[in-house]
């Protein structure tokens, strides 16, 4: 059976396993290369190092947000191309993509350096973080280009029906990563430096094995000159449909940047080294969710496009329970050994470890809830409503949650601070819910309109 078949008439679980699986698994061992990465950085720098790079993770929100504006819009769009039987037009989505990726790559790293300093200042990062974030978001902003190849070659290739690759792209990098973690913090003595040319080295190699892939013809999709010239109307439904991506990791910037302020001004340095802790466990809980919604996102999109509404429900519901399930294991895990984990990051710091224990129970405790939400978000995102998407995006990250953050730091302090992530996550899982009833049963209409 062809690739782009079995998209349409191959089991469903069948499909979540061939695809879901190597996502979810690329995507946990880059949730598991932070954790490493971190670790390195708490035990090879030490806790003002770990404060520093948790200082520079809304300025790398945003570069993100820009791959996944290209990689998420276009993926999305070149299945639903694909799965309308419309390989040209899937074509000029792709070449579209990669002269954006290149030209928006270059100009990240021309404004990133020229205003590295301003930017940092912009953050509010403290002057005796300063060095540690300086060296570290200097580095990553030289590498920008290689970022969005890395990002979108991933993403484009998983889309068009080759997750196995795409998942050997990521293992590749992550493992690379990790090596030269070790050697350029540990054996060169590079510090944050040395942590984020590891990660530039290891996405170069990434983006590498991506344009490989694609100028060798292996795929659906080949890269045809003539449509590297930019097309409008490619571009602004490349923009829309990846809005939803971008907008979540830029607001999530802002999100991240108003609780390290707020940690800086009740607690200090220490908490904020303490949430960079807890994000980085948090994250493969956050990274086994991506992977879930990545894996069903080509499955939704073609079948949506091929007029199977049934098959798009049966999906979604399906990635929705095991996620949920799955993520529940996890924060029972996190919750029994919070304690062991955070000792892992800083030994002998003690202070730094109870505070983080704390702060990864409390700010994780709804996380399961949050896997809705976001799996929601990329279920619209795969059908083209990336308005929807967006929206969903908007009210976790920004409308609920910078409100609470605020209100409760001013009454709680710390303690409020914790309590705001659940808070968001509780608020913006009953939106989302609401939102996908209302599709649900247009979905359901679609259904027998078509059968009739």
């Amino acid at each position: 059976m062809h690739r782009s078949e079995k998209l349409e008439k191959e089991k469903i679980s069948k499909l979540l396993v061939i695809f879901a699986v190597p996502s979810v698994f690329s995507l946990v061992l880059h949730a598991f290369y932070n954790v490493v990465d971190r670790i390195f950085i708490g035990r090879g720098v030490g806790e003002l190092g770990l404060a520093g790079v948790a200082l520079c993770f809304p300025i790398l929100l945003i570069i993100f947000g820009f791959c996944l504006l290209f990689s998420m819009g276009g993926a999305s769009l070149i299945s639903l191309k694909l799965g309308e039987k419309k390989k040209e037009e899937a074509e000029l989505v792709l070449g579209n993509v990669i002269t954006l990726i290149t030209s928006v790559g270059l100009l990240i790293t021309i404004v990133g350096t020229l205003f590295c300093d301003n930017l940092l200042t912009l953050f509010r990062v403290p002057a005796e973080t300063l060095p540690y974030a300086r060296d570290y978001i200097s580095t990553i902003f030289i590498g920008s280009v290689l970022f969005l190849y890395g990002f979108s070659m991933t993403f484009i290739i998983r889309a068009e029906g080759n997750p196995i690759y795409s998942t050997l792209m990521i293992v590749a990098g992550s493992v690379l990563n990790l090596i030269l973690d070790y050697v350029f913090i540990f054996h060169f003595l590079m510090g944050t430096r040395g942590a984020a040319l590891a990660t530039i080295m290891s996405e170069a190699v990434v983006a590498l094995m991506g344009i490989s892939y694609i100028l060798q013809r292996k795929g659906l999709v080949h890269i045809r000159r003539k449509n590297l010239r930019l097309n409008f109307s490619i571009v602004k439904r490349i923009a829309v449909i990846g809005l939803s991506g971008a907008v979540m990791n830029i607001v999530s910037s802002f999100q991240l940047s108003a609780l390290n302020a707020c940690l800086v001004k009740y607690s200090g340095n220490q908490a904020v080294a303490a949430i960079g802790i807890v994000y980085a466990v948090g994250s493969l809980i956050m990274l086994f969710t991506f992977g879930m919604a990545a894996g069903m996102q080509p499955i939704i999109g073609y079948n949506y496009g091929a007029k199977r509404y049934e098959r798009v429900k049966k999906t979604f519901y399906y990635v929705c329970s095991v996620t949920f399930l799955i993520s529940l294991l996890f924060l029972g895990a996190i919750q029994l050994f919070a304690g062991s984990l955070s000792s892992l990051f800083c030994e002998n710091n003690e202070p730094l470890i109870a505070l983080s224990s704390r702060a990864m129970r409390i700010y994780l405790s709804l996380v399961p809830l949050a896997s809705i939400s976001i799996l929601g978000a990329r279920y619209f995102q795969a059908i083209g409503k990336g308005w929807h998407s967006t929206f969903i995006g908007l009210a976790r990250q920004l409308i609920i949650f910078i409100p609470a953050l605020f209100i409760l730091s001013s009454v709680f302090q710390l303690s409020g601070i914790l309590y705001s992530g659940p808070t968001a996550d509780f608020l913006a899982v009953i939106l989302t819910i609401f939102m996908l009833r209302r599709e649900m049963k247009q979905l359901t209409l679609r259904s027998n309109n078509t059968k009739i």
